[in-house]
């Protein structure tokens, strides 16, 4: 497999591995947050209802990939549906205040770990939302998060943003590790295969028998040693691309060793003796 296939091949998979463990940390995150606003906190917020109802799509996204098998639907539904309820959970829990600010700044390096487009891209919405966020200070909400739970709620917060920069992290080192593996293994065997190439160049080069290779449908000469020269007389520009029975004198063999020569199979090999003809003949 060429290089550039496994580039590709590799940056196809690495945002397969990428969407998947990131939308299940995210479940599980967004899940623990659910658990603990509804059940330790007793919220009572229409947030806990958006992050319910987030979490059952997140689950049936992720499931559906195993039909569609098209990562960039799964991967653009879990980071748009994310930056929303990140957004929406930042809006109501104070703003550039709120630890949950963090995680905005983690969709970009998510961004970043499949394309460079898609990082940008979502570097400068990130950007843009924080200045929108910090112009609208006036106007935010009461954080819904009372001050008995704020300790707890940024705990999780940030044991979640450093977990999803350390798998990213990991990720991306794996793949990059695997990938320069792979190029290299390619790199030695390509210098394996020119240097036999080489010596067969030279072989054939050097051998003061005739050879020449053909295509076997047509009997066409594709290339040949310089010997035809020294012993034809032909220039090898003249010979190439001519039938090799033109090059043959016309005897009764002839014939059948044209259709010999086209059903031999590569495998077998086909003996045979005749009169060359020189240009001079």
């Amino acid at each position: 497999m060429a290089p550039a296939k496994y580039v590709y091949k590799d940056l196809l998979e690495r945002q397969i591995r990428v969407t998947n463990l990131v939308g299940y940390v995210i479940v599980a995150f967004f899940g623990v947050v659910y658990l603990v606003s509804k059940f330790a906190l007793k919220l009572d917020h229409p947030l806990i209802n958006i992050t319910a109802g987030f979490l059952v799509a997140s689950i049936a996204n992720l499931l559906l990939y195993r039909v569609h098998k098209k990562i960039y639907i799964t991967y653009r539904f879990i980071i748009i549906m994310t930056f929303l309820v990140i957004l929406i959970l930042t809006w109501y829990t104070g703003g550039l205040r709120s630890p949950a600010i963090f995680i905005l700044a983690t969709i970009p390096v998510a961004a970043f770990s499949t394309s460079k487009k898609q990082g940008t891209a979502w570097s400068v919405t990130v950007f843009v939302t924080a200045i929108l966020i910090m112009l609208s200070e006036d106007s935010l909400p009461d954080s819904i998060i009372p001050p008995e739970g704020e300790l707890r709620f940024t705990s999780i917060i940030i044991l979640f943003t450093f977990g999803v920069i350390v798998l990213l992290s990991y990720l991306v080192n794996e793949s990059a590790f695997s990938t320069h593996r792979k190029l290299d293994r390619d790199r030695k065997q390509l210098e394996e295969k020119s240097a036999r190439l080489e010596n067969l160049t030279t072989l054939l080069n050097y051998s003061n028998d005739l050879m020449c290779i053909i295509e076997q449908d047509t009997l066409y000469i594709n290339d040949l040693n310089p010997v035809f020269k020294l012993h034809l007389g032909y220039e090898l520009s003249e010979v190439r691309g001519v039938g090799l029975l033109e090059f043959i004198k016309p005897d009764s063999q002839v014939a059948s060793l044209e259709n010999d020569l086209k059903v031999l199979k590569d495998d077998e090999v086909l003996k045979f003796s005749c009169t060359m003809l020189s240009k001079s003949s």
